[in-house]
């Protein structure tokens, strides 16, 4: 039998280890439940784009616009990101990131419901509006709760996981999207986002609660710079895209609203130069190098991201294809975005960056000439086949160097600025997309026949453009 003084220190001891179990189990708890967390709405915000865009010509048929305006419904999306994005992060650092997730489920849910019940265009319009500061609201903060959770090598392992999963909601986007409007209707893409916006709410409130939100900030929220930000791309994607309602793109409508356009970025300048927290840090774009990667996903987005409104509306039309095969046939874009970017990351390590940045343009830019080809030729038993060719390396392209994009532009900079630079170029990803997505429609009505030929070419003559440009800006010193 113990004495009493050994007695004692052996239950000490074991309440100690119950103790310590108990904080383990925890914090496992808390672990794999922000990394559900992270998974599950990185797949819904993927699924939601993919899939909408799969479905977007059912979408203008049943609430009665072409096919230029129903590329609208993608767009108004992409301009509240890049409205959101700059000041996300500063609100999520001064309210709380789990807070901000919790609200930003919340309101993705809410105007997924809106979105459903959704009676006219103009009326979907709003409601994919609030999706989007929805979107950026989770989008902001569910990458930089996994990082808490996680430490060490673990970390690396959730995040692996989380892009895969991701990559795979991009892929499972299109035919998902094409079934639902094929069989019980478009709306169900947004009906299907209810219950999972309601298990992420219940995950943050039951499992995560407040244990990841770190010391608040009281820095100032720059929204008159992200303001004057969405305002100059919105103004150049509505006067792209209503451009021949506007009267063409020399009409003094159209040139007024460029001109417009440009002062509210002369404008963005002054304010941010001026913004003791700015959205946009002007000072990084003194590095050439830095410079160059935000022009990369500006490039990647305009060749690669705009063709997920276009190729189902060119498989619906001259294609022919059923709405699942058109489905399908979009997977042939998205289907690299899951295979390859493990590939893109060995190649980092092999070839200059200036290579392997500029390599992967140029393929996206070769392939959207190709696809204009073959969409301008007459339709044969090869078409289908040179078409979803034209798709996996258009796709490849981007795969490769999209995941390596965010960083190298952090490592373009001083470390203690590495998460504005990151935010930086998420947003100039989400300005491409927007852009791409105009310049695309307009290249499409603007066209003598109207056909894809020349939305096409376009798209690859802008991506090989910018691909000069930033071959231009990174010399072989920096690009080693």
């Amino acid at each position: 039998m113990l004495d009493k003084p050994q007695q004692n220190d052996d239950e000490t001891r074991s309440a100690s280890w119950r103790a310590d179990d108990g904080h383990r189990g925890n914090r496992m708890s808390l672990e794999t439940a922000t990394l559900l967390a992270a998974c599950l709405s990185g797949f819904l915000f993927q699924v939601d784009l993919t899939a909408l865009a799969a479905a977007l010509p059912d979408i203008g048929r049943d609430l009665g616009a072409a096919s230029a305006r129903a590329a609208w419904a993608i767009d108004v999306y992409s301009l509240a990101l890049i409205f959101c994005l700059p000041i996300a992060g500063s609100l999520a650092d001064r309210y709380g990131r789990v807070q901000m997730f919790t609200w930003g489920a919340g309101l993705f849910g809410l105007a997924s419901l809106l979105c459903a019940c959704a009676t006219t265009f103009d009326v979907l319009l709003t409601f994919r509006t609030l999706q989007g500061i929805a979107g950026a609201c989770i989008t902001s903060t569910s990458s930089a709760l996994l990082a808490g959770a996680y430490e060490g090598p673990r970390r690396a392992r959730a995040f692996g996981l989380w892009g895969t999963i991701v990559g795979a909601s991009m892929v499972a986007g299109p035919p998902l999207g094409s079934l639902l409007a094929d069989t019980i209707g478009w709306r169900w893409i947004f009906w299907v986002n209810l219950p999972l916006c309601a298990l992420l709410v219940v995950l943050v409130l039951c499992r995560i609660g407040n244990g990841l939100d770190q010391q608040r900030s009281s820095a100032k929220v720059d929204w008159l710079g992200a303001g004057l930000l969405a305002i100059t791309s919105a103004t150049l994607a509505f006067m792209l895209l209503e451009a021949p309602a506007l009267g063409g793109i020399a009409s003094a409508t159209f040139l007024a609203g460029l001109a417009a356009s440009g002062i509210a970025l002369l404008l963005f300048v002054w304010v941010e130069r001026r913004h003791p927290n700015p959205a946009f840090d002007l000072k990084l774009f003194g590095s050439r190098q830095f410079i160059a990667m935000c022009l990369v996903p500006i490039a990647g987005s305009t060749g690669f991201w705009s063709l997920l409104v276009y190729v189902p509306q060119l498989a619906r039309g001259p294609l022919g294809l059923s709405p699942l095969g058109a489905g399908w046939l979009l997977v042939a874009l998205t289907l690299p975005m899951m295979v390859l970017p493990r590939y893109g990351a060995a190649l980092t390590t092999r070839i200059p960056s200036r290579s392997f940045f500029c390599g992967g343009l140029a393929l996206i830019g070769v392939a959207d000439l190709a696809l204009g080809a073959i969409s301008g030729a007459h339709a044969g038993p090869g078409t289908l086949a040179m078409t979803v060719i034209a798709l996996l390396v258009s796709g490849s392209g981007c795969a490769v160097i999209n995941a390596q994009i965010t960083a190298a532009a952090v490592s373009a900079v001083p470390g203690d600025r590495a998460a504005t630079a990151s935010a930086i170029c998420v947003t100039m990803r989400q300005i491409g997309f927007s852009f791409g997505i105009a310049l695309l429609g307009a290249a499409l009505q603007l066209s003598p026949n109207g056909d894809y030929l020349a939305a096409f070419i376009v798209a690859g003559a802008s991506t090989l453009a910018l691909t000069a440009i930033v071959y231009w800006l990174m010399d072989g010193k920096q690009a080693a």
